[in-house]
């Protein structure tokens, strides 16, 4: 079968978020040691480091060269990622995923739906041999660049989607929203 090109850059963009997450482990592992103690798993620093690498490691490979092994080692990440979190989630823990470092936003239900999502572009990637973007046949520099635009882009949204969005949602559980207008009335004021 050959590679399907189509498959590069979703690939490329998971495993770069991939990649985001381990360098930011290895930087930082606190909320990684936070993650694996509420699982009732060693949390010791090398160990959330030795994580961090791995995901570094399998996420620059899948990224700059593809293929069926580098991308299914991201997608058997990835999958190990949405049990965890389903299981921090399912088990009350208001632990964080301990995904980026400092930025790892709790466990909820957006990261088990993106961890699984990601999995699946994952293995699609695996079974048709996609390309990593140093494999990637663009006709000319504009299509290069255009590419690597939109994997850095859609890198940047997949960590967001994965850090801000799960904090900003359980932050809006805990304050209540508020009407930003008390009163709306068209016409003069009323006299008091």
């Amino acid at each position: 079968m050959a590679p399907v090109t189509e498959l590069a850059g979703p690939l490329a963009i998971v495993a770069g978020v991939l990649a985001v997450g381990g360098a930011m482990k290895i930087a930082d592992p606190a909320a990684t040691q936070a993650m694996l103690g509420a699982l009732g798993m060693p949390a010791a620093p090398w160990l959330a480091r030795g994580l961090g690498l791995l995901e570094l490691a399998a996420g620059l490979a899948a990224a700059l060269l593809g293929g069926r092994v580098a991308s299914a080692a991201v997608a058997g990440l990835y999958l190990v990622f949405a049990a965890v979190a389903w299981r921090l989630v399912r088990g009350g823990q208001a632990s964080s995923c301990g995904c980026f470092g400092r930025l790892s936003a709790p466990a909820t239900w957006i990261h088990v739906t993106a961890d699984l999502a990601a999995a699946a572009v994952a293995v699609g990637a695996a079974v048709t041999a996609a390309p990593g973007l140093a494999g990637f046949g663009a006709s000319g520099p504009l299509q290069q660049v255009t590419l690597l635009a939109l994997v850095a882009i859609g890198t940047w949204l997949g960590v967001a989607i994965l850090t801000v969005l799960p904090a900003t949602l359980v932050a809006a559980r805990r304050v209540p929203a508020r009407a930003a207008v008390q009163e709306f009335r068209i016409g003069p004021p009323a006299a008091r």
